[in-house]
């Protein structure tokens, strides 16, 4: 049972992907590229999304309010709102 879904699993990832015309030497080759790939997006996504989100925080901010630094705090820090 287990044995028949990894076997399907194997037909509809190579027929998705075009794999099952190629000579196992292309398949290998083809996979290691993809693979390779796909960790060099990860990598630049786990080690640079992070700042760049930060980046574009403070950017909207300036555009959204028209000043830099963190507009939430001056808000809740405002004399008004600590009477409350």
């Amino acid at each position: 049972m287990v044995k028949d879904y990894l076997w399907k699993q194997r037909v509809k990832f190579e027929s998705t992907l075009a794999l099952s015309m190629l000579e196992p030497w292309e398949k290998l080759l083809c996979l290691i590229i993809f693979s390779l790939l796909t960790l060099l997006v990860m990598i630049g996504l786990f080690q640079y999304l992070p700042q760049h989100v930060v980046v574009m925080q403070r950017r909207a901010m300036y555009y959204l309010w028209g000043q830099e630094g963190d507009v939430l705090r001056s808000w809740v820090e405002a004399p008004g709102l600590k009477e409350l």
